[in-house]
């Protein structure tokens, strides 16, 4: 599989920000663990396309990554821009580059390959009320997390000693001519320490799982499937995907929220006065005369503020026709037809 970040997420290199947003909300729906249990290959994926998305919706990183992608210099990449064959094989590979350009933050760098007491990664999904996801907030998820085993500090096992392979450093250098490849030693599992003596309680994998209440700070204006980044006590890191809980009367269109308000008729001819829900309770809303259906009132400051600017809340309005009009009803609209000056058709 070509390990191209752009390609992971099956994007064009002069893709926007926010087609980068589009395909790994797709991809991160289509692979999530939750969505496929026990599928070792779709749990991979999945952390591929995170760390690709972590890198290219992040300008900085993306740039640093484009130089290095398009220079040709023979460190990690050929000439053409393409990972070198030293990335995919059995050697090194995507997560090496990631961990070698960015700080180890690839899903499977040091202690990540189920010993040692590094970097280690969960994921969850948190559902999010819509309100908390569009005004920020806090909210309190119990979830069932991995986390380094206290009986052997995560290095699966007991008597450890210096590993051999890669001294202690947890990583191995392979050269071959111009191109270098640094990637977990296998010898170890990235710990930099060997076991002897398999640990009992985590039979080896180096963690324990149970269920912990995690506060989580929601960022306003979040989306569906915007994933956060929590650092945990034990050093580990949890990536949260949010899952916006929808609205029966609210939506969110960038900063702006809309809803959609009926009026009868006589409401909308002569004008009327509505209470509306907005993210900050419930307003009272004047309707001027002659409001047509279709028409869009806005309510300013109502919407979401993300980066120094508040959105508004766009009230759209329908007007509702009655579909069975009694004796009476009939009376007063064949009125208003006649007021108007239009003859009633003939049957």
């Amino acid at each position: 599989m070509d390990k191209d970040l752009y390609t992971v997420l099956g994007v064009s290199e002069d893709a926007s920000q926010e087609e980068i947003k589009k395909s790994y909300r797709k991809l991160a729906r289509k692979y999530h663990p939750d969505a496929n249990p026990g599928n070792r290959s779709a749990e991979e994926t999945f952390k591929e396309v995170t760390d690709a998305y972590e890198i290219l919706s992040d300008p900085e990183k993306r740039n640093r990554y484009d130089a290095l992608r398009k220079s040709g210099s023979g460190f990690f990449f050929g000439g053409d821009g393409r990972p070198s064959e030293s990335f995919r094989g059995d050697i090194g590979g995507f997560e090496d580059i990631l961990s070698s350009l960015f700080g180890g933050m690839s899903a499977r760098g040091r202690g990540d390959r189920g010993r040692g007491p590094g970097r280690r990664r969960a994921t969850a999904v948190v559902n999010v009320p819509f309100a908390d996801a569009a005004r920020g907030g806090r909210v309190m998820a119990t979830l069932d997390l991995p986390s380094v085993c206290g009986t052997c500090s995560g290095l699966g096992g007991t008597d450890a000693t210096t590993c051999p392979e890669c001294g202690g450093s947890g990583q191995v250098i392979n050269r071959q001519g111009a191109f270098s490849t640094m990637h977990p030693c296998m010898t170890c599992g990235g710990s930099g320490r060997k076991v002897t003596k398999t640990c009992p309680v985590c039979g080896g994998s180096g963690s324990t799982s149970g269920r912990e209440t995690v506060g989580i700070d929601i960022p306003a204006g979040s989306d569906d499937g915007t994933v956060l980044r929590l650092g945990r006590p034990d050093g580990s890191l949890l990536m949260v995907r949010l899952r916006v809980l929808p609205d029966k009367f609210l939506r969110k269109e960038g900063r702006d929220i809309h809803c959609n308000v009926k009026l009868t008729a006589p409401q909308a001819v002569l004008g009327t006065s509505v209470k509306i829900r907005t993210l900050d309770g419930r307003v009272k809303v004047r309707v001027p005369p002659g409001t047509q259906p279709g028409a869009i009132l806005r309510l300013p400051g109502k919407g979401v503020s993300a980066r120094g600017i508040q959105g508004d809340q766009l009230v759209h309005i329908e007007v509702e026709l009655p579909a069975g009009p009694t004796g009476r009803e009939k009376e007063i609209w064949e009125q208003l037809r006649q007021v108007e000056g239009r003859p009633s058709r003939k049957e």
